[in-house]
């Protein structure tokens, strides 16, 4: 059975998911899904025994959590409208079964029989909502006038897109990850909606007591020199004010001297060029998952420094709320947990697709530029999803 005949199958009965992790093959399950409106609500549907080490999905929970849920761990303004999807969804994994690369079955406990997968149906979206650039552009001009003033150093600056009639999500995904695979990605789906994540970033892994998360700041296309971006004194400065932000927000629940940060790096994610680097810790004796989680969220990349003044400025400048975009998707259980930073996020709500793009802004940034990376990082997107 191939993974999108398997995922066809499993969503007839359940809410359903799709993780990929690129070169490390992707996971297909079902969940038992349980509501959490508060932080104590959530933490406590977590704790659902002993996850397997090897293969983590068959113990342990996956979901998401909004952006906006920051306000559970932060002190974070609240929009003026609340996030169309809730801003915690999990399920407890039922059925799985993990792929390799290839599309092969290695493990799991999901059905065995044979069903033909069609392929991705062609895409019939129409755009309805784009704001004015003008909206954007002046928006980065605020922010240049707050870091000018000494007010913050970065913020990420953000719009949305909406897509009337988008068809299908698993369609949408299935083109999503053949124009731009991506290693953190995922699809969710629930009865109130779905979410589309082909991000390639790392907000938390942990492993016993060992942290990973992988900032990304520095974006261009793949047509453009790599190492101009690599050269870049802004793209330079704007990663390395996010990485010093992971390193003190993971300096929170790490033992003392173990957060430390790897070299910068450029790698590339489909079509685009992306700057990044590793920042490890150790969590200290009588902390756990949920702390770690707490110190991290909302991800510093997609907020800015410092973190509250900048989600400040976020919620004065960006008319809608962000809801899963700039949030986190991923797996957790008390052995440990994976979270990607949701950015290049679809959220499917009804009969629209909701398209977030986003750009850090430090001083140096030109308006002109920050838009065009906007327009740059919805291409894929929108070609997933318009007919």
């Amino acid at each position: 059975m191939t993974p999108a005949a398997l995922y066809r199958l499993l969503r007839q009965e359940a809410p359903a998911f799709w993780a990929d992790f690129g070169r490390d093959g992707s996971v297909i399950g079902s969940l038992r899904a349980f509501s959490c409106n508060t932080r104590d609500e959530w933490s406590r549907s977590l704790q659902t025994g002993a996850a397997a080490r090897r293969t983590p999905f068959a113990r342990g929970a996956v979901g998401w959590l909004a952006y906006e849920a920051g306000a559970w761990f932060e002190l974070m303004p609240r929009p003026v409208t609340p996030p169309t999807l809730p801003l915690a969804w999990w399920g407890h994994v039922a059925a799985w079964a993990r792929f390799d690369r290839h599309g092969r079955r290695v493990a799991g406990n999901a059905p065995l029989a044979s069903t033909a997968a069609p392929a991705a149906r062609p895409p019939e979206g129409r755009l309805v909502e784009r704001p004015d650039p003008r909206q954007f552009t002046e928006g980065v001009r605020a922010v240049l006038d707050h870091l000018r003033r000494g007010d913050a150093y970065q913020v990420n600056l953000s719009r949305r897109l909406v897509v009337s009639h988008p068809g299908d999500p698993l369609d949408a995904w299935l083109r999503l990850r053949a124009l731009n695979p991506a290693r953190r990605a995922m699809l969710i789906e629930t009865p109130g909606g779905a979410v589309v994540s082909n991000s390639p970033e790392l907000l938390l892994r942990q492993r016993g007591a060992q942290l990973l998360s992988v900032p990304i700041k520095g974006t261009a296309p793949v047509g453009a020199s790599r190492q101009a971006l690599l050269a870049s004194p802004k793209e330079r400065a704007e990663l390395t004010m996010i990485v010093d932000l992971v390193r003190a927000d993971l300096g929170r629940v790490a033992a003392t001297g173990t957060v430390r940060a790897g070299p910068r790096r450029v790698g590339r994610v489909g079509h685009l060029w992306h700057a990044m680097q590793r920042v490890h810790a150790r969590l200290d004796d009588g902390r756990d998952t949920i702390d770690a989680i707490a110190a991290l969220f909302p991800p510093g990349s997609v907020t800015g420094a410092p973190k509250v003044r900048a989600m400040e400025l976020i919620r004065a400048l960006e008319p809608v709320p962000r809801g899963v975009y700039c949030g986190s998707l991923g797996w957790l259980g008390p052995g440990g947990c994976e979270l990607n930073v949701a950015i290049r996020t679809i959220q499917f709500v009804g009969r629209e697709a909701h398209v977030h793009v986003g750009a850090g802004i430090v001083i140096g940034s030109d308006p002109e530029r920050e838009l065009l990376e906007t327009e740059v990082k919805a291409e894929r997107m929108l070609q997933a999803l318009l007919a």
